[in-house]
């Protein structure tokens, strides 16, 4: 049927949405709560010292004569230090390089200096929070992932998928790059998982059933009794290897529960011990940012467990308050809007017989 109207001479687009509320933000996770995992030691301002004092070995001889004995037992003191690195960004903004056509803010623009001011607005709230949901990665990212010697990849040699990223992770040794340099001084067990150095993703990935299970066992055999004892000790698992052992209970019929907590972990156990799901944690920095070489381009240890205790895998900061807050201001000078946080933090394996690691 033909139109009475010939609009063919127009410019149509779509509608724009005009409304910051309605623009659908890719999904984040929540950033989980830290005290879960790791114990939080604050007020930590400059390099401090952490005593780890020895048990007195055997104590305890004959005795009954008028003169007491001594055994000579003593409690050895070594030593670490806490060096907290300062880590901080700062997010600027300067409305008038956004096209004046933008009419989710400009429709809404009253008076002229809100050209360039965007106090109060909708648009500042939204680059808040985006600034905000960029902040909370980077916790967890520094913590786990904090290596002072990280490097591109190469054609042999896994790393960072690029070199530009060194500066995102470079802060301090963090927990992985502290167990791996144990491991290779023998402080720490380990169990190897073969099917990490696997040239594809499918095959890394390609783990038989009950793997899991059997790297958890072979795990608890190398560990320490008194890291068996703990009863806060927890298996920090990849999401391939915690996926593996959920699959292998449901395919066994076994009776468990799955929490799902609200802060993004989820966990289950073994042999009464926590599984904790790091997927959001270690998983989405691996696979985004690491690579395994620059030939075959595969996962960087996609399969990884770590059995140890939030008491030993701490981190410190200044004021904890400060992983929560965000500065925003506006310089007239500059016309520009500012967005800044800033934090201290390092982490540590405090003793390392309280660790088995997989990988």
């Amino acid at each position: 049927m033909a139109s009475a109207i010939d609009i063919s001479g127009l410019t149509l687009n779509p509608k724009e949405s005009t409304e910051f509320q309605k623009f659908v933000i890719e999904k984040t996770f929540e950033r989980p709560e830290i005290k879960a995992l790791h114990t939080v030691y604050t007020g930590v301002k400059m390099k401090e010292q952490i005593v780890l004092a020895g048990q007195l070995g055997l104590s305890g001889v004959k005795g009954g004569a008028c003169t007491r004995v001594s055994s000579g037992a003593k409690s050895v003191l070594t030593q670490k230090y806490w060096e907290p690195a300062g880590i901080e960004d700062t997010f600027v903004h300067c409305q008038a390089d956004v096209n004046a056509l933008f009419k989710a803010y400009f429709d809404k623009i009253q008076l002229y200096k809100e050209k360039y001011e965007i106090t109060g607005s909708d648009e500042e709230v939204f680059l808040a929070l985006m600034f905000e949901n960029a902040i909370n990665p980077t916790i967890y990212r520094a913590a786990w992932f904090g290596d002072t010697s990280v490097a591109a990849a190469t054609g042999s040699v896994a790393g960072l998928k690029a070199a530009g990223n060194i500066k995102f992770f470079d802060y301090f040794d963090g927990i992985l790059a502290q167990i791996f340099a144990g491991v290779t001084a023998g402080s720490i067990e380990r169990v190897t998982i073969n099917e990490n150095s696997l040239n594809t993703v499918a095959a890394q990935l390609n783990l038989s059933s009950g793997y899991a299970v059997q790297i958890f066992e072979e795990m608890w055999a190398k560990a320490d009794a008194r890291l068996k004892a703990d009863p806060e000790a927890i298996f920090y698992t990849s999401n391939s290897m915690w996926e593996n052992y959920r699959q292998y209970l449901q395919s066994k019929g076994e009776n468990f529960t799955i929490e799902y907590t609200t802060d993004g972990l989820s966990q289950i156990r073994w042999n009464g011990k926590k599984v904790v799901n790091m997927n959001t944690i270690i998983d989405i920095t691996s696979q985004a940012y690491f690579v395994n070489n620059t030939t075959d381009n595969a996962y960087w240890l996609p399969n990884l467990v770590v059995l140890s205790t939030p008491m030993n895998l701490p981190i410190a900061t200044l004021n904890e308050n400060d992983f929560n807050e965000m500065e925003v201001w506006y310089e007239k000078k500059e016309r520009a809007t500012y967005m800044a946080y800033g934090f201290s933090l390092d982490a540590k394996v405090v003793e390392d017989y309280m660790v088995v690691a997989a990988y």
